[in-house]
């Protein structure tokens, strides 16, 4: 009798289904280009993305122009580079090409772009993106912007109907991402965009869990320098 009711209370696994549903949340692993593709994402294609140097963004709009447009060191200098685009579910994935094995660094939740919108010349009164569009690579010839906290991201296609096409998809996709979390959203949502969902938000929180780190360990430094700078003032005054 006591042996049946250990049986009864013992604690029960999960179905098979159900851990295998557990372990897809969390794997990493599944983040390629191609595992996403075959889950019919929102919008994808190839880009160039604009590489922006940190202390460019610092510098006044005319040195911009001139670091794009004249002979400079790369290191100085904007850079766009090769890049495939994947939009699924509630985020926005880099990779270096469409068989990438991981995406290259966070990807974006949509919830959070302030502003996707296209970037052009004509649109562009007082010059803020000359830097950007005038230096856009061959064979491409309009650029996106997207926008989330404290980060704006440039992407150039071939045509005004590609970018039309990557702003209307994110968003779209924003739209459906806020409608979902206030629970308003009527449409079934796919059980593999869930379990890509979940990978990505935990790739993204670990990568910014690095970024603070280094960034406490550069203010550390620096605060180690600047006392020893102090320090050695000090002896010298009073020697």
């Amino acid at each position: 009798m006591s042996n049946e009711i250990r049986r009864r209370n013992a604690p029960r696994s999960p179905p098979e289904n159900e851990m295998e549903d557990l372990n897809l949340s969390y794997d990493e692993s599944r983040l390629s280009a191609n595992a996403l593709m075959a889950a019919s994402p929102i919008h994808s294609g190839p880009v160039m993305k604009m590489h922006v140097p940190a202390i460019f963004s610092f510098l006044p709009s005319p040195i911009q122009w001139l670091l794009t447009t004249r002979c400079c060191p790369k290191i100085c200098a904007p850079q766009w580079k090769p890049r495939f685009l994947i939009a699924l579910g509630g985020y926005l994935y880099r990779f270096k090409d469409e068989n990438g094995s991981s995406p290259k660094g966070a990807p974006t939740p949509l919830d959070v772009c302030s502003d996707c919108r296209i970037i052009t010349r004509e649109d562009d009164e007082y010059g803020e993106f000359n830097a950007v569009t005038d230096c856009v690579p061959d064979g491409y010839n309009v650029v996106f912007e997207v926008s989330s906290v404290g980060k704006t991201q440039y992407f150039a296609v071939e045509s005004r109907e590609e970018a039309l096409t990557w702003v209307n998809s994110l968003r779209q996709g924003q739209q459906d991402v806020i409608t979902r979390n206030m629970g308003h959203s009527k449409i079934p949502y796919p059980k593999e965009w869930t379990a890509f969902d979940a990978s990505a938000k935990r790739l993204r929180d670990q990568k910014l869990r690095i970024k603070q780190k280094l960034e406490q360990l550069d203010k550390k430094e620096q605060e180690m320098q600047t006392m020893g700078a102090g320090g050695s003032i000090g002896g010298g005054y009073y020697s």
